[in-house]
């Protein structure tokens, strides 16, 4: 039943019933999609980066200060905090890479769609004359 009423939905955005039509609405929405969650990774990873330069910076400081009590305590959690900072940027950098890849995927299976309707309507209007 979940099936019909998606093909139904698809239908209704396409304005048509040919399902050619169907499936390239699909796929420029997932295109879409897709870009708009690779647009956020991206925020996110310069967001991270720019807290970690924050950190670097504060780090430089607090080690010209030496060894004085509190300060030391405060530099070994900083450092803890920049490493897992670290680890997190390396993963959304490549969960962000495969963002990307997901959505040139995307489009292409969207200019497929595209270019396979030209097929059919070339088709059609060749056996018509």
């Amino acid at each position: 039943m979940a099936q019909f009423q998606i093909l139904d939905h698809l239908m209704n955005l396409a304005g048509s019933s040919n399902l050619h039509d169907r499936m390239r609405v699909w796929f420029v929405q997932q295109a879409m999609e897709d870009s708009a969650f690779a647009n956020l990774l991206f925020v996110c990873c310069q967001h991270l980066r720019r807290v970690m330069n924050k950190h670097r910076v504060m780090m430089v400081d607090m080690e010209a200060l030496g060894d004085r009590g509190v300060a030391v305590d405060s530099l070994e959690a900083l450092r803890k905090t920049y490493n897992r900072h670290k680890s997190m940027l390396e993963i959304m950098t490549d969960l962000l890479a495969q963002a990307r890849s997901g959505v040139r995927e995307e489009e292409g299976n969207a200019f497929m769609e595209w270019y396979y309707g030209l097929i059919v309507v070339y088709d059609v209007l060749a056996n018509l004359f």
